[in-house]
């Protein structure tokens, strides 16, 4: 019971220090703080200037030291968001940009896809089948009077039939002139009885290659108005409906005589060391 008593005694004395120590002591050093700020602020001397001075400095670069942190990473985030911001344009004017050329690309291939369909019905060409390529092996060389040839080392038993036509990186060489079981014999374009249905798309004309027996071969039946010029691209037709349409024969070789007549030549598309190996397209059925 005691020992309650002096406890509230105690908490009782110590709150009536605490208001005299406000009311007798804080409070009017407080005042006098401001009075002397007061008195300061008007006062200008040069050592009073310098204090104040000094002051003004020290809490202006607390502030900016306490905020230091705070504006780091306000200006980081905003800076990552910045950039972020920035690489999903570029990224989504990169992507708008591929996606319009492919537009483009694929609206100009269905104008060629168009254009080719319309000359084809113009020639008279007809669309054929899809082909597969059998690569073989060039086994054997021969050499007559009437120009070259080469056997392949396939035969009737890989479905090899004459007149299919025989290619190297999709230019045409020739085409298959005898069949065994296991090879066969290919005639080469520059033969002298090769004969094969081809355009110049350049100037929009059929005409017959016809091999010459040695090392080239030359056009014939091209239309009496028909004026060809150097490197204008020969292909196969294909109106034969054996030959594949669009392989690559060779370009056009233009000399003039003394009377300005116009003489044609062909540079074929191969070269008799390239070939290794060939392969024979047969059209799918």
């Amino acid at each position: 019971m005691n020992a309650t008593k002096l406890a509230k005694s105690s908490a009782v004395g110590t709150a009536v220090l605490e208001r005299t120590f406000r009311q007798k002591i804080l409070t009017p050093a407080l005042i006098g703080i401001c009075f002397l700020l007061l008195i300061l602020e008007n006062i200008s001397s040069r050592p009073i200037k310098f204090f104040k001075s000094l002051i003004n400095d020290v809490i202006t670069y607390s502030a900016f030291i306490i905020n230091l942190p705070i504006n780091f990473t306000t200006g980081t985030t905003k800076s990552f968001l910045e950039t972020l911001n920035f690489n999903i344009h570029q990224e989504n004017k990169i992507l708008k940009d591929q996606i319009n050329k492919l537009i483009s690309e694929k609206n100009e291939l269905l104008f060629f896809k168009n254009e080719n369909d319309n000359l084809k019905k113009t020639l008279g060409i007809r669309n054929q089948g899809e082909y597969a390529a059998l690569l073989v092996k060039v086994i054997k060389e021969d050499t007559s009077e009437f120009g070259k040839s080469f056997s392949i080392s396939k035969g009737s038993s890989e479905n090899i039939d004459i007149g299919q036509p025989v290619v190297r990186n999709n230019v045409y060489l020739g085409r298959i002139a005898e069949v065994n079981l296991l090879s066969s014999k290919v005639m080469i374009v520059t033969d002298a009885g090769s004969r094969i249905p081809i355009i110049i798309p350049s100037k929009g004309v059929n005409a017959i290659l016809k091999g010459n027996g040695y090392s080239s071969a030359e056009l014939l039946f091209l239309p009496p108005s028909t004026s060809l010029d150097n490197n204008d691209q020969i292909y196969t037709s294909g109106t034969d409906g054996i030959i594949k349409e669009g392989l690559y024969v060779g370009k056009v070789i233009v000399k003039e005589d003394k009377n300005k007549k116009k003489n044609y030549s062909i540079d074929l598309g191969y070269k008799e060391h390239q070939l290794n190996y060939v392969s024979v397209l047969k059209l799918k059925r």
